[in-house]
């Protein structure tokens, strides 16, 4: 569409700028219509001239006018049956029409409302007259021209937006599904590392177990366990994956998988002499040094583990241990304070080459050991204080009178209180055992 045009009758026409609009005029031949046109050109706009109603339809669909006028008293097709005509087309039935009547016609200006004109004029023509209807409709079509477009966005932008809504909405649903899926798939997982925990202990006179892991999250990098070798002997580890989440808790499910006892070469704990029934058990330094050596550190650097693992001798009460990174064991003898086992070496994984140490606890009738991670003594209160060495201390000294399992239960009570929310904040493993012979 063409600008808004200005007050015409304010202006002067050479001020006027050409093709203000293009008008199609159905009328016949005379003075005063060449003298119609000839104004129009000066007043800038473009006129086509055609006549009779049978080119006016043919012409407005060729052209697209802005605006057409019509002769009531065309021949062949009359002015008011080529309107008629005209508002049935797509291409022409917002096209405006001004009718061009016979002085005081009402019933023919009346009658060419009804048809869809929008306005008529009289003949003689009043050029300054003629000129203000078409200014004042040219106006009116730009507003409408506008107004569509207008809504045509609007309609095209609601439209988007209703499919990038709807995209969303399908796309937050595969998320959904995802999630569940993942969810599905760690509570599988979590299942699989709870079946890899102790959930029988060995029944041994004399001896008496206790075990908790909470895990920080649905997948946990702790892991432990408490297995008969021999008629004599026990083995009890707990172990700590570095990091947490997926990776951690497949190392951990995987170490758990290596240290399952079984009466064939692959087993880590038994040593062959090449004479049936004289294997050895091996010692827990070299446990270490195997583990060193089949889980060397990832490339990245954070794929390690901190291990405590030793042996317990059921008929004399000596625990022969080694500590690979991984907090010492506390004793606690009848009677006596807690005495906290030797300090181990580097992580496993850390360094190909790494040397362990082996450490032993004498137990006297009645004590107690207990073998936990480092999650116990990093749980932070509000104030970011570590529930720590101290505090643990006291709290098994505390619960000494109590049996075993409850002392256990009772010092994971205490560090989960400790936190302010009772949420861990790193997996806790705690793995006891009190020898009464």
């Amino acid at each position: 569409m063409k600008p808004f045009l200005p007050n015409l009758q304010q202006e002067s026409v050479a001020s006027i700028p050409m093709h203000l609009g293009l008008i199609l005029m159905a009328a016949e031949t005379s003075p005063e219509v060449e003298m119609l046109v000839q104004s129009f050109s000066a007043y800038g706009f473009q006129l086509t001239l055609v006549p009779d109603g049978e080119t006016a339809l043919a012409s407005s669909q060729d052209i697209k006018p802005d605006l057409i006028f019509l002769d009531v008293t065309l021949p062949g097709l009359s002015g008011f049956n080529t309107c008629l005509r005209l508002k049935e087309l797509d291409e022409t039935k917002n096209i405006p029409v001004i009718f061009v009547t016979a002085p005081s016609d009402t019933v023919s200006s009346v009658k060419g409302f009804s048809v869809g004109a929008v306005d008529y004029v009289t003949k003689p023509f009043q050029l300054e007259e003629v000129i203000a209807r078409i200014t004042t409709h040219l106006k009116i079509r730009n507003l409408q021209v506008l107004l569509e477009e207008i809504i045509n966005n609007l309609q095209e932008e609601v439209a988007e937006r209703k499919r990038a809504e709807e995209a969303l909405q399908e796309s937050m649903l595969m998320v959904q599904q995802a999630n569940e899926r993942m969810r599905s798939d760690l509570d599988a997982a979590a299942r699989v590392q709870q079946a890899l925990l102790p959930e029988i202990l060995p029944a041994i006179p004399g001896v008496a177990f206790a075990w908790t892991y909470r895990p920080c999250s649905e997948l946990g990098g702790d892991s432990l366990n408490v297995f008969q070798l021999d008629s004599d002997h026990v083995g009890l580890y707990v172990l700590d994956v570095s990091g947490h989440g997926v990776s951690a808790s497949l190392l951990s499910v995987t170490l758990s998988r290596v240290l399952i006892p079984r009466r064939d070469p692959s087993c880590l704990f038994i040593k062959s002499n090449g004479t049936p029934g004289t294997d050895i058990l091996a010692s827990p330094t070299e446990i270490a040094s195997r583990l060193n050596r089949m889980f060397p550190m990832t490339e990245d650097g954070r794929q390690y583990f901190t291990l405590i693992y030793g042996i317990l001798n059921v008929r004399n009460g000596l625990f022969r241990y080694t500590c690979a990174g991984h907090p010492p064991p506390l004793y606690l003898g009848p009677n006596q304070p807690v005495i906290q086992g030797e300090i181990g070496n580097v992580p496993i994984g850390l360094f190909e080459d790494s040397q362990y140490d082996e450490g032993t606890i004498q137990l006297q009738p009645g004590g107690r050991l207990y073998l936990y991670s480092d999650g116990v003594l990093e749980a932070k209160d509000p104030s970011r204080d570590f529930f720590g060495e101290t505090r643990l201390q006291e709290t098994l000294k505390a619960t000494q009178p109590s049996p075993l399992q409850d002392s256990v239960d009772s010092t994971v009570k205490a560090v989960l209180d400790w936190t302010g929310n009772n949420q861990a904040q790193d997996d806790l493993s705690i793995l006891s055992f009190e020898w009464t012979s």
